[in-house]
C-alpha cells in the first residue's frame, strides 16, 4: 500500500489529513520533526506533509534533513498564508508543493493524486532509460512461420491470460513478449523483465518480492521488488526454467492469490501486473527430472507461443540482417548498405545456431571492421559462415558436375585464405603448383576486383 506520513504538532491536522486520505492510503502520524525523521527512517514513505512552523526542529531543517538522505520522498510544506514566504525558500530547498492552512479536503485529495502520477511518470522513465535498447527493438520478419507466431501474440494481448513463450535463445522471445504487452491495455504501464538466469538464488526473492528495512544483513533500507514496480503493467519471466524450487512455490501462490508480501513484512501488497515468461528449456523434461513444478507450468502456458529457429525460417534472414546493416551503420557512420550476391547465399547458406542474436552481432562486427566498403562480401564474413558456403554440395547437376563444383569451392577457399599465393595455396591442398595452376585455368577462377582492393 502506498504510503504517506504527516508531521505537524497540531493534533488535529494530523487526524484530518489521516481522514481524509486514509481510505486508499496508509496514513503514519508524528507530532515532531524529530518523531517524523524516525518514522521516515523505518518506513518507505512516499509523500511527507510537512509543517514549516514546530516547537523542536522547525520544518525547514527537517526538510533539509530528509534531503540528506533521500532525493526521491516528496514533501508537502503545511503553512500559515502570513509564511508564504517561507514556504517559497522551501521550494528552493527541494519542497513538491505546499498548502496553505486551513485546507479544503479536495484540495488534498487532487494534490496526492497528481503526485502519484508523477511518481508514476518518473518510474516509467527510468525504467525506460534503462531498456531504451530493448524497447526500441522491433521484430523484422518475412516468413510465414513468424507471422502466425504474432497472429497468435495479437490475440492474447488484450486478455490477461499467462502466455508461456517457448524458443531457441535469440530468437526474440523478449520481443514477442514486448509486443503483447504494447499490443494490450496495458501498454501505457511497466514493462519489467526479471532475467531469472542472470540473478543469484540468494537475491531472487528480494528481487522480485522486495524487502523492508532491517529485513536481513544490508537491508539499509525498504525497497519494492520488481513485481511492486511493474503496478498495472506487464511483468516478464525471462528463461522462467532457470527459478529456483523453492521460488517456483511462492510464485505459484502469488499468481493464484494475487497478493505477495515484501521480505520482512506481513502487510498483503496487491499483484495487479499481467505475467508473461519464456524459456529455452524443456520444461516437460525438466518437470520429469524435478526441477520445474508441474502446476506452475500448467499456471504459465495458458497460451503456449512456440518460436521456430532461424535456420528453419530463412526468408527471415536477409530482412533481418539487411535491418541490421541499416541501425549499425547509422550507428557507426559506415557508409556499407548491401551485401553481395555471394554474401546473401552464405547467411543463407549457414545454420545460425545463435539464432537472431548471433546474426546481430556479426553484422556490428562487420560494421565495425569493415564499414568502410560499400558492399560486404564474402570475404568479410566469418569464417565458419564463409565455410557453410563453399562446403555445401551443390544439390543440382551430374555427379562430375557437382563434383567439379565442390573441388572449385576447395581452391578459392584455399587461394583466399593465403591471399592469392598460389604456393602456399597448393601446399594448403596437398597438390603441386602446377596442378594448382591448371586447375585455375581449367574452372576460370579470377581474384574478384573488389576483393583485390578491400579484402
Amino acid at each position: 500500500m502506498k504510503k504517506i506520513l504527516v508531521i505537524d504538532d497540531e493534533k488535529s491536522v494530523q487526524e484530518s489529513l489521516k481522514l481524509v486520505l486514509s481510505d486508499k492510503y496508509k496514513v503514519f502520524t508524528a507530532g515532531s520533526g524529530k518523531d517524523g525523521l524516525e518514522i521516515l527512517s523505518n518506513n518507505d514513505i512516499d509523500i511527507v506533509f510537512l509543517d514549516i512552523l514546530m516547537p523542536d526542529i522547525d520544518g525547514i531543517k527537517v526538510l533539509q534533513e530528509i534531503r540528506k538522505d533521500n532525493q526521491k520522498v516528496i514533501v508537502v510544506m503545511l503553512t500559515a498564508i502570513s509564511k508564504l514566504s517561507t514556504a517559497v525558500e522551501a521550494m528552493k530547498l527541494g519542497a513538491y508543493d505546499y498548502i496553505t492552512k486551513p485546507f479544503e479536503v479536495d484540495e488534498i485529495r487532487v494534490l496526492v493524486e497528481k503526485i502519484y502520477q508523477d511518481l508514476k511518470i518518473r518510474q516509467n522513465i527510468e525504467i525506460l532509460s534503462d531498456e531504451i535498447e530493448k524497447t526500441s527493438g522491433t521484430i523484422i520478419f518475412k516468413s510465414q512461420q513468424m507471422r502466425n507466431v504474432l497472429d497468435l501474440a495479437r490475440k492474447a494481448a488484450p486478455h490477461d491470460s499467462s502466455v508461456l513463450i517457448t524458443g531457441q535463445t535469440g530468437t526474440g522471445k523478449e520481443l514477442v513478449a514486448r509486443f503483447i504487452h504494447k499490443e494490450s491495455e496495458r501498454r501505457e504501464e511497466s514493462f519489467i523483465p526479471i532475467h531469472c538466469a542472470a540473478i543469484p538464488e540468494t537475491l531472487f526473492e528480494s528481487e522480485i518480492f522486495g524487502y523492508e528495512k532491517g529485513a536481513f544483513t544490508g537491508a539499509f533500507k525498504s525497497k519494492p521488488g520488481r513485481i511492486e514496480m511493474a503496478g498495472n503493467g506487464t511483468v516478464f519471466f525471462d528463461e522462467i526454467g532457470e527459478m529456483p524450487i523453492g521460488l517456483q512455490t511462492k510464485l505459484l501462490r502469488v499468481l493464484q492469490e494475487h497478493e505477495f508480501s515484501r521480505i520482512g513484512s506481513n502487510e498483503p501488497i496487491r499483484m495487479e501486473a499481467r505475467v508473461l515468461a519464456a524459456t529455452s528449456r524443456d520444461l516437460k523434461s525438466e518437470i520429469k527430472s524435478g526441477r520445474f513444478r508441474e502446476d506452475l507450468f500448467y499456471r504459465l502456458s495458458v497460451i503456449p507461443i512456440e518460436i521456430p529457429p532461424l535456420k528453419e525460417r530463412k526468408d527471415d534472414i536477409l530482412p533481418v540482417a539487411y535491418h541490421f546493416l541499416s541501425v549499425f551503420a547509422a550507428q557507426t557512420g559506415a557508409r556499407t548498405k548491401s551485401f553481395s550476391s555471394a554474401a546473401e547465399k552464405c547467411l543463407l547458406d549457414y545454420d545460425w545456431p545463435g539464432n537472431v542474436r548471433e546474426l546481430k552481432n556479426v553484422i556490428e562486427r562487420i560494421l565495425v571492421l569493415k564499414g568502410n566498403k560499400d558492399i560486404i562480401d564474402v570475404c568479410d564474413l566469418p569464417e565458419d559462415i564463409r565455410g557453410s558456403e563453399k562446403s555445401r554440395i551443390p544439390e543440382k547437376g551430374s555427379f562430375v558436375e557437382q563434383v567439379a563444383e565442390f573441388e572449385k569451392r576447395l581452391i578459392v577457399d584455399a587461394m583466399e585464405k593465403f591471399a592469392w599465393n598460389k604456393s602456399k595455396a597448393a601446399q594448403y591442398l596437398k597438390i603441386s603448383r602446377r596442378i594448382l595452376s591448371y586447375k585455375i585455368e581449367k574452372y576460370e577462377i579470377r581474384k574478384n576486383k573488389q576483393q583485390d582492393s578491400d579484402c
